[in-house]
């Protein structure tokens, strides 16, 4: 083969590479977002939109259903472009349809997936419950504390610190994201707790815990030295039968560990 032949194929060789290169750092947009603000029929969220592989400058765009441009701002940097935005309740769910587009100085565009905002702030079931309950001496005596917090869920979400026999003892709501805390002093008789996360969608509990673990047991001994986790477990649906990961774990003060099933409500 002459030549100009093999200047031929190495131009094709290039220009298939550099071809493959591209399609293998095409630009993905990703979409988040986070409640700041919860009112009656409405929610203030910031949507924030990133393409970190796309070259600078970059466009931002966050559009709404059919494609309707809500708002635009053009990043210099990799930085992610956030929008502030007071999200109202609409009667179609589809109304509350949003994605960010990033487009480049050269004229190629890419779009997010979809974010479903009715979806995610209205009808998003509470999941993941997660309850720690501590014993924590700062000076003034042994106190309870119990922090719960679900993964996800539509906001607002209600906590309460629910005993066996089903009576509210504390409520909180906290801010979206944000976990609920309650504290109290221990009494000298031994009862049954849980978290229990509401929103108006859905209700989940956490597994039934003895607080304190036993009259016959000095405080101390509840978990060995203080400030340290007494449990954390997962939620579970109280028509279910509970599995062996939902067992309560307490620890005795000689360094033993025993089990205790949580009884269902």
């Amino acid at each position: 083969m002459g030549l100009p032949g093999l200047l031929c194929l190495a131009v094709l060789a290039a220009s298939s590479f550099s071809q493959a290169q591209e399609e293998e750092i095409t630009p993905v947009v990703s979409i988040a977002y986070k409640v700041l603000e919860v009112f009656p029929k409405g929610r203030r969220v910031l949507i924030t939109c990133h393409a970190p592989q796309a070259p600078p400058p970059i466009t931002y765009s966050l559009c709404g259903t059919k494609n309707i441009k809500v708002a635009k701002k053009m990043v210099k940097t990799h930085e992610p472009a956030s929008f502030n935005l007071n999200i109202t309740l609409k009667s179609s769910p589809d109304l509350l349809t949003y994605f960010c587009r990033a487009a480049t100085t050269s004229g190629a565009h890419v779009d997010s997936a979809r974010l479903q905002m009715y979806w995610e702030l209205w009808s998003k079931p509470v999941s993941e419950l997660r309850a720690n309950f501590t014993l924590q001496d700062r000076g003034s005596g042994p106190r309870v504390e119990i922090s719960c917090q679900a993964s996800s869920g539509s906001p607002p979400i209600t906590y309460s610190l629910v005993g066996k026999d089903g009576q509210v003892h504390l409520q909180q709501r906290p801010r979206h994201g944000q976990p609920a805390n309650f504290s109290f002093l221990p009494s000298q008789t031994s009862d049954w707790f849980q978290c229990q996360a509401a929103n108006s969608v859905n209700v989940q509990h956490s597994a039934l815990t003895l607080v304190p673990p036993g009259h016959d047991q000095k405080m101390e001994d509840w978990q060995g030295p203080l400030e340290s986790p007494i449990l954390a477990l997962l939620a579970y649906r109280s028509t279910h039968r509970l599995s062996e990961e939902e067992l309560g774990v307490f620890r005795i003060g000689n360094g033993e560990v025993r089990r205790c099933k949580a009884a269902a409500m």
